[in-house]
């Protein structure tokens, strides 16, 4: 029976009592069917103690040494145990009902056939535990650290918690079945879950995944299942050993996917850059033409072709030279690449806005296509454009109007781009036959 004078010293203060235990190390310690609840024994020695059936309800055994203590059918519903010394305690039969065993190392201890109904064992270490026939109703178990060691055999449990909300519920609605707990946890020993909550890149999990295996021996990890939940977020289950080091590959398995996150990130920053020069080289060119089309009321461009081999360039130049001295404004387009044709178009206002709106509208759609798929075939883009004509009745109308006033020349400059080469002789044809 307990030591009456033991549990009057120990009540008084666990500074004299620990002081008292220095001097008297080789004394049993007997608090069998003592009554210790709502006691504060924090930091308390109670190594080696038999406690044995005591009553330790809502006790406070913060940082308690219950180092090889006999708590076998002892009370500790409600009792805080954190940061308690636990080594070697038995816990057998012992009533741990809404006890906190937070963060605890209890593994390799017995707790078989222990009232565990409604306690914490949030991110609690129970590797090798014996926790057979144990009842753990409503207990929490978020994050707790398990292994094929740890003896779940009969356990007696309607429901738990996998999070400390109730929508961390298992199951989330009705009773486990007899053995779906045991089931649910032996299970989980193969698998580590990884949570994407603000959704996931496909392309960059598999390239990283592919990686974990490598690292990881290819044949050990599989993608088990993938659960989406509300709000973006997925759960992504792989299969692993159970003798796996779960926390490692799951540490490895974020790294490797933020790090093909950050490599795609880093060249959508240089293609777009790439892009963006592009762009303005292509804008650069565009406007340049624009520039020369409506700089005057009224724009005479000379395309100067060789009407037969025995024309001579300086005859062609002389040509032009005498257009000069017409008091027409004139272009040598020549120096464009154009090919001569002595045909003289009068652009209106009308017409030298229709030709600029068209080469935007064009450019823009061009620069669109490279920005989002420049390894695109050039068949695929004109088949693109020539939707784009059907499906807007402006730009057909400014297109014909620009293939009216400037002939092959305005479209060729109107659909000029680095990456994709578009004839103008095929967009002629579309605006023909529609």
């Amino acid at each position: 029976m307990a030591n009456n004078e033991y549990i009057r010293l120990l009540k008084q203060s666990a500074k004299d009592w620990n002081e008292w235990r220095r001097k008297n190390y080789s004394a049993v310690i007997d608090f069998k069917y003592a009554d210790l609840s709502y006691a504060d024994l924090s930091s308390a020695d109670l190594s080696y103690a038999d406690l044995s059936s005591a009553n330790l309800s809502y006790a406070n055994l913060i940082s308690a040494n219950l180092k090889q203590a006999n708590l076998s059918r002892s009370d500790l519903s409600n009792a805080d145990l954190t940061k308690a010394n636990l080594t070697n305690a038995n816990f057998k039969q012992a009533n741990l009902s809404n006890a906190d065993l937070s963060s605890l190392e209890l593994s390799g201890l017995d707790f078989s056939q222990a009232n565990l109904i409604g306690a914490k064992l949030i991110r609690t270490q129970v590797l090798g535990t014996d926790f057979t026939s144990a009842k753990f109703t409503g207990a929490c178990l978020e994050d707790w650290n398990i292994n094929s060691a740890t003896k779940l055999d009969n356990i007696d449990c309607q429901y738990v918690y996998l999070r400390s909300d109730p929508q961390g519920r298992r199951p989330s609605s009705g009773e486990f079945n007899p053995g779906e707990f045991t089931d649910l946890f032996q299970k989980a020993l193969e698998t580590v879950d990884l949570i994407f909550r603000n959704g996931i890149d496909w392309k960059a999990f598999f390239f990283s995944f592919q990686e974990l295996q490598a690292k990881n021996n290819e044949k050990s990890l599989s993608v088990q299942a993938i659960e989406k939940k509300s709000g973006g977020a997925f759960v992504i289950r792989l299969e692993v050993p159970s003798e796996a080091n779960k926390a490692e590959i799951e540490a490895q398995a974020k790294a490797l996917y933020e790090k093909k996150i950050l490599e795609k990130e880093y060249h959508a920053d240089l293609k777009a850059k790439d892009d963006q020069i592009i762009y303005r080289h292509q804008s650069a060119n565009i406007m340049v033409v624009v520039e020369i089309m409506a700089s005057t009321p009224i724009q005479n461009i000379i395309h100067v072709t060789n009407q037969a081999e025995s024309n001579s360039m300086s005859e062609s130049y002389q040509s032009k030279y005498d257009q000069r001295n017409s008091n027409t404004q004139f272009i040598d387009t020549a120096q464009l690449g154009s090919k001569p044709t002595f045909n003289q178009h009068n652009y209106t206002e009308e017409q030298r806005q229709n030709l600029a709106d068209a080469a935007a509208e064009i450019q823009r759609l061009l620069n669109q296509l490279a920005q989002t798929n420049p390894t695109t075939t050039e068949t695929a883009v004109a088949e693109t454009i020539h939707q784009e004509i059907k499906r807007n009745p402006k730009l057909k109308v400014r297109l014909l109007d620009a293939l009216k006033a400037g002939g092959l020349e305005a479209l060729k400059q109107i659909f000029n781009h680095p990456l994709f080469s578009i004839p103008a002789e095929t967009v002629r044809g579309w605006l023909e036959a529609e």
